[in-house]
């Protein structure tokens, strides 16, 4: 390894990243195991700290708009576990379409420190939708389905982001969208793609599902996961922030954590559904 690779990784914080990880993979998986109100917990409580950093990210937003913000969440994920099953397809499919607009806009308009896409009241809604949706799905999804499927989800995760970290850092030349995410390079995105797609097939094989369908919501995870990224990562330039908080060393806040989370786990649920059918 070259002087210059060895620096680039001292320089990435990789140490308190990997103490983070040592403390907050056993706790989710914990969770995930025990099922019930254990996961619907930890789950409440990413949404809940999710909500507060994304009003601190919109200073625009008064404190009214923030209680919005986080009541709206919680009764929306309330609402998805609550359902009934043949509601809860299309309640999914309507808020993952309308998220999907959401960040479409994002992307598309300018990060310019200050600049508000959407006015204070749709951009509290959104911070209802971009928690309380994924909250919603994720404990209802570990309601239906079995503690390895959860797993399964979260292991695709860690494949597309390390993989994509640290090619990214080792080989990443060509900036995928610098005006957004100038770290971020085609390098580094296609490797991930290619271990959460390969992770995903494996994985599915051992669940019992076909080798071909793990494969494309592998690939599904990985684009999802990756947009969500680039959304956070707007949302912080417009902000003029680095991080979307500090409760977790070396990652930041909890949507820097989690936002491959938020993004994937309802198009992954919803393709299962409708994959079901």
């Amino acid at each position: 390894m070259s002087a210059d690779l060895r620096a680039t990784f001292r320089g990435a914080g990789l140490l308190p990243r990997m103490l983070t990880a040592l403390v907050g993979i056993p706790l989710i998986l914990v969770a995930d195991w025990q099922g019930g109100v254990w996961w619907a917990g930890l789950i409440a409580a990413i949404v809940i700290v999710g909500a507060h950093e994304f009003g601190w990210l919109h200073p625009g937003l008064s404190a009214g708009a923030r209680g919005v913000t986080m009541a709206g969440a919680l009764v929306l994920a309330a609402s998805i576990v609550a359902v009934g099953n043949r509601a809860v397809t299309p309640l999914v499919l309507a808020g993952s379409v309308a998220l999907a607009a959401a960040v479409i806009a994002h992307l598309r308009a300018p990060v310019d420190h200050g600049v508000a896409v959407l006015p204070r009241w749709p951009t509290a809604l959104l911070g209802s939708l971009y928690l309380g949706l994924p909250g919603g799905v994720l404990v209802r999804w570990r309601f239906e389905a079995p503690y390895a499927a959860i797993v399964w989800l979260f292991v695709t995760l860690w494949a597309n982001d390390t993989t994509a970290y640290f090619i990214g850092l080792a080989a990443g030349r060509r900036r995928l969208a610098p005006r957004i995410s100038p770290g971020k390079s085609w390098e580094g995105a296609v490797a991930g793609a290619v271990a959460a797609t390969l992770t995903a097939a494996v994985g599915s094989v051992a669940l019992g599902v076909p080798l071909w369908t793990g494969a494309v919501l592998g690939v599904a995870v990985s684009v999802t996961s990756q947009a969500g990224d680039f959304f956070k990562s707007s949302i912080k330039r417009r902000a003029g922030v680095k991080d979307t908080g500090t409760i977790l060393p070396g990652h930041g806040g909890v949507i820097d954590r989690f936002d491959g989370l938020l993004a994937a786990s309802p198009i992954v649920y919803l393709l299962i559904r409708l994959y079901g059918r």
